[in-house]
């Protein structure tokens, strides 16, 4: 009688053991993450709590901001929603493509309904003094500062496990 009581607490224990193991390797929060090109390791992540984000970024010839906007849809995929910029020069389009709007104000120029869908991009941190920002929900992100300068990271949207969030910086704290 006793062996058995013995043997139901600890078939309890190892099933809990079990589930507690499960949930800490199964992926479950959402989260936008920077991987190093060069080891595949997540550096840098940002749990996403809206499904908007901007990158700021100083156009190396121009030295005019650029800033791209963009939301996760659905499926989690990245979608260029729009595209702010002040000269027309080298690397900036004259014109929107087919469905987007082209507008000047105030000196700038957007480009506007945008719907260009991205799994993820590249992001090179350029080792210069110009500005590289994440703007999201009311914050500023300065990527020079939680980025290695002159390495090239892979930007993506992906739900983390806890086990995974253990790598790399949560860099919206």
């Amino acid at each position: 009688m006793q062996n058995k009581r013995i043997l139901k607490v600890l078939l309890i224990l190892i099933i809990l053991i079990l589930i507690c193991s499960a949930l800490f390797f199964i992926p479950y929060q959402k989260n936008f993450i920077f991987i190093d090109s060069e080891t595949n390791e997540i550096a840098a992540r940002v749990p996403v709590i809206e499904d908007r984000f901007k990158i700021r970024y100083t156009h190396s010839i121009h030295l005019s901001d650029v800033i791209e906007s963009y939301r996760l849809d659905d499926e989690g995929q990245l979608v260029m929603t729009e595209l702010e910029y002040e000269d027309f020069n080298i690397g900036m389009p004259s014109n929107a493509g087919e469905g987007e709007r082209f507008v000047e104000k105030d000196g700038k120029y957007f480009i506007k309904d945008m719907k260009r869908k991205l799994p993820e991009f590249r992001l090179l941190v350029g080792d210069v003094d110009a500005e590289l920002a994440f703007l999201f929900a009311g914050k500023e992100l300065d990527l020079k500062k939680s980025l290695e300068r002159g390495k090239i990271y892979t930007f993506r949207a992906k739900r983390l496990s806890i086990y995974q969030q253990l790598e790399g910086v949560n860099i919206y704290e």
